[in-house]
């Protein structure tokens, strides 16, 4: 405010949605009550960024995605904590020999499929993903092989999901170049995207009935990714084993990393500064 002018005023929309965009979900809607001519920009922001638990996040997106207007999005991102008891109808966690016994506290609330679902879908068509959730003991099963299929997804990051089988294909993600797994469970034959250039596997297990507070020491799925120039990877796994299986990599596009340091890429990738493959 200068002179009694409000200089926020003079900028035009596109802009301010811009910038409403680096921040929470809950920060956007919050400020947009501070002006009349902001009230609705929260509905065409283009990036969703929410972190919480319980009913409460789970009322603040729901209203949040139904009230959206049908524009574009450039990025979805959700860090939260919605495990329910293991008693749904036809729930998988309720077969014993379904799951190593550890992780029947529950699973996660099924709108989590829906938002993921709506975040690709033709009407928001988001090119970054990112999903976290807080307990690897009670990991995100999608309920469908082709919860993440997309045309326009570029980066997928997953914390704490459970992938089976056809989920382990990314084929259906013709424009996938980046893939982050921290903490998740990769049940299956093959990890496949005939596109992806850099790959993460931090602290992932892959062998069935191991011990799943115990880090993996080779990976047990094999992985087909011929374009792929670039693989990070927690410390408990064997280098050459892994290149051993993807003989088109050298020492030098193979990397260490943690969580930490996946923890601070993701915050870069949501806010569209960290570019490398």
């Amino acid at each position: 405010m200068s002179g009694g002018r409000d200089l926020f005023a003079a900028l035009p929309d596109e802009l301010l949605k811009h910038v409403l965009a680096y921040l929470p979900s809950r920060k956007a809607v919050k400020l947009s009550r501070l002006s009349r001519r902001w009230r609705h920009l929260w509905r065409s922001t283009p990036a969703v960024c929410v972190r919480g638990k319980g009913e409460g996040v789970l009322l603040f997106v729901n209203t949040l995605l139904i009230n959206r207007e049908a524009s574009p999005l450039r990025s979805f991102d959700i860090d939260v904590d919605l495990v329910v008891p293991p008693v749904l109808p036809g729930s998988p966690y309720n077969d014993p020999e379904f799951y190593h016994s550890e992780y029947l506290r529950g699973e996660v609330d099924p709108h989590v499929d829906m938002w993921v679902r709506h975040a690709l879908s033709s009407k928001c068509r988001a090119p970054s993903l990112m999903v976290r959730l807080e307990d690897k003991l009670a990991p995100w099963l999608p309920r469908s092989p082709l919860t993440f299929a997309s045309p326009n997804l570029t980066t997928l990051h997953l914390d704490a999901v459970h992938l089976v089988d056809g989920l382990l294909d990314f084929s259906y993600c013709p424009a996938l170049l980046r893939l982050v797994l921290v903490r998740c469970y990769l049940e299956g034959d093959t990890l496949a995207s005939p596109s992806l250039a850099h790959l993460a596997v931090v602290d992932c297990h892959t062998e069935s009935g191991a011990d799943l507070e115990a880090p993996d020491e080779e990976m047990f799925i094999e992985i087909s990714t011929p374009k792929l120039r670039f693989l990070e990877i927690s410390e408990n796994y064997y280098r050459r084993q892994l290149l051993q299986m993807m003989p088109w990599l050298t020492e030098e596009n193979v990397q260490y990393v943690d969580e930490v340091d996946m923890s601070i890429r993701r915050r870069f990738w949501v806010q569209g500064i960290y570019d490398e493959i």
